[in-house]
């Protein structure tokens, strides 16, 4: 059965009549029971940090023939190496017996991380992950058998959404001369949006057909899964960077949403919160069968107290309860019982975010290759390559956190505490299942240690009460300022404790400043000439507006005040640079109305996009913001 999606101005489903199949489907409440699971990262998309010892064998290595991610893992080895290996680590990385053991502890669902590549191979992928969608529903057919249930998280898409390996792709790596140092931080950026520019933190341009990809190969994927009975959901989209334009964002989850459901109409649909929290108000409101992932991690903290880092697992407790009364349901899609930045390769292959790890770390023996036919941890001094900070094993040890005295109550009373706050929420998945190398990022490390509670399938009252403080119902205000953004979610900062990084930050502020001044320059001497809207391909429509609205009084600018810049601020802003978001969205509803569109059969009334293809019958998506039915828009 087809769902149509309707026209919309601001993405709500308010007075929409559910599909029978959702209501009576199985998975009618896919939170139901709430979902108290693990993450099975490091699987079918490869982080370093993970299982390093897949890495070892690129370390001392010039440039081309080093690989920091998933991507290059694939272009270096090759796709007969590369697939050898891989099908060793699928079958060896997750078992059956491991997935029995997770249900006996009591956890009843799985995250998986997927790459767009396991459907549609690109590149290096090519021949390298052959039989990664087999591996895939090898364990979903178990998960089937014990109960598990699986919420499919795509975690990795073609340019990357976030310039992290964790999305299997870290773009950007200046290498320097010497072919053994490099830079990543500065250099950062997520393509998969569009084309960045690092100065001004803004896209210049915006890639649609990228996108639209990514909401066609959203219904590939259910339309693949959805006989699965274990499989309840899809995660649209991993951690896409906070500099993603807001109404692109918003744009790709509501057609991704309906897309999906017209393979999957009972299925739950998750988006991440782009760490963005105070962006969701009424977004999808009305929507059946959405919820809100938002990941907490305490290990990109400055050094703190015991008591303090209990303190903020308990402030989540509030947070959790009045965000699900403002936005929709929340999923605490990962969270760790982590507390600094010690574990090799966290924040990259031989790399390290400035200025961390702010805290004094320890070592362990590195671990051993499970894989065969691959190098063992190298036995003399650190190797390169060298990033911008020092993360590299060293004479067979590796570097993890420092242990604690009294660390076995230490971490099982952080635990307990988490667990109370994020039990709050409508489920929550640890990160992750199993590390070859540090405890506080192992479930199953932390469960073998004791720091685990021993009855999660039904948690005692005095567990879930932990960080009960007689709360109020005060209502979210909108606001995630005091939430503490994690480490992925800034560019590096000037404020540290290193001398270095802060002449960078001054040089790079120097640079920007310099910038700013190039630009206004520029763009008065082509002021009269060509507009740059017109090099932004955006929709004819949009340019329409976008030539209109020039000489407009100024609202919302973008980073450097440019009305040509285009701002990160609304989609609508894309046709009214100069206007603020509310006002724009109105002004682009009225101007659709003026150009009488969508007043014959098949077209979309109120929509900021052109809606040239009719709907469709799947597998085929009718493609972003190309619905798959007409409506009008439901206005507030």
């Amino acid at each position: 059965m087809s769902i149509p999606a309707p026209a919309i101005a601001d993405y709500v489903c308010d007075g929409m009549l559910r599909s029978p199949e959702v209501v009576h489907h199985r998975h009618a409440n896919a939170l139901t029971p709430k979902m108290r699971g693990v993450n099975l990262g490091g699987w079918l998309l490869l982080q370093p940090w993970i299982t390093p010892s897949l890495f070892y064998q690129f370390e001392d290595q010039p440039p081309d023939r080093t690989a920091m991610d998933m991507y290059n893992f694939c272009r270096v080895l090759g796709p007969i190496e590369g697939n050898r290996q891989l099908r060793e680590h699928w079958t060896a990385w997750v078992t059956e017996r491991e997935l029995e053991r997770l249900v006996e502890q009591g956890i009843n669902a799985i995250r998986v991380p997927v790459g767009d590549w396991m459907w549609e191979p690109y590149g290096p992928y090519i021949g390298c992950t052959e039989g990664s969608l087999h591996q895939l529903q090898r364990v979903l057919r178990i998960s089937d058998r014990i109960g598990l249930r699986v919420l499919i998280d795509l975690h990795g898409v073609r340019r990357s959404q976030n310039g992290f390996d964790n999305s299997g792709h870290a773009v950007n790596i200046s290498w320097f001369a010497d072919g053994q140092h490099f830079s990543h931080w500065p250099y950062r950026s997520a393509g998969w949006q569009g084309e960045f520019d690092p100065v001004t933190l803004t896209y210049s341009h915006i890639s649609w057909d990228n996108i639209r990809n990514t909401v066609e190969l959203l219904q590939q994927i259910a339309f693949t899964l959805r006989g699965f009975e274990s499989v309840v959901g899809i995660e649209a989209l991993n951690e896409p960077w906070q500099f993603t334009p807001i109404d692109v964002l918003k744009a790709f989850y509501w057609d991704s949403y309906w897309a999906v459901r017209a393979a999957a109409p009972s299925w739950l649909f998750v988006i991440h919160d782009s760490f963005r929290l105070d962006e969701w108000r009424d977004f999808m409101k009305g929507c059946p069968a959405v919820a809100l992932d938002t990941h907490v991690y305490q290990a990109w903290f400055d050094i703190r107290s015991q008591q303090s880092f209990l303190e903020d697992a308990c402030s989540w407790r509030q947070h959790l309860r009045s965000l699900q009364r403002a936005i929709l349901p929340v999923l605490v899609g990962e969270w760790s019982l982590a507390t600094d930045n010690c574990m090799m390769w966290l924040n990259g292959f031989h790399d390290n975010a400035p200025g961390y790890p702010k805290v004094e770390c320890g070592v362990q023996p590195c671990p051993q290759p499970y894989v065969s036919g691959i190098p063992g941890p190298p036995q003399g001094l650190a190797p390169g390559p060298h990033g911008t900070g020092a993360s590299a094993p060293s004479n067979g040890m590796c570097p993890v956190s420092k242990s604690w005295e009294n660390e076995q109550s230490i971490e099982a009373d952080l635990a307990a505490h988490k667990i109370s706050a994020f039990d709050e929420a409508a489920g929550w998945f640890y990160w992750n299942f199993k590390s070859e190398l540090e405890g506080r990022w192992s479930w199953q490390t932390a469960w073998d240690r004791g720091w685990l509670p021993l009855n999660l399938t039904k948690p005692s009252p005095q567990l879930l009460n932990i960080c009960f403080t007689g709360d109020t119902d005060d209502e979210w205000t909108g606001s995630n300022s005091d939430l503490g953004l994690p480490w992925y979610n800034a560019l590096p900062s000037a404020h540290t404790s290193s001398p270095v990084v802060l002449l960078m930050g001054i040089g790079l502020g120097t640079l920007i400043g310099v910038a700013a001044l190039l630009k206004v320059v520029l763009s008065l001497l082509v002021r009269g000439g060509a507009r740059q809207q017109d090099s932004l391909q955006l929709p004819p429509r949009l340019l329409h507006l976008a030539r209109k609205s020039q000489g407009r009084k100024p609202g919302g600018l973008g980073v450097l005040g440019l009305k040509q810049r285009v701002s990160s601020r609304s989609l609508a802003q894309l046709a009214f640079p100069l206007m603020n978001p509310q006002h724009a969205i109105e002004e682009a509803d009225e101007e659709a109305d003026s150009l009488h569109l969508g007043s014959h059969p098949g077209s979309v009334s109120s929509d900021l996009y052109d809606a040239a293809t009719p709907p469709g019958t799947p597998p085929v998506s009718p493609g972003l913001c190309q619905h798959l039915a007409p409506g009008r828009a439901n206005r507030r």
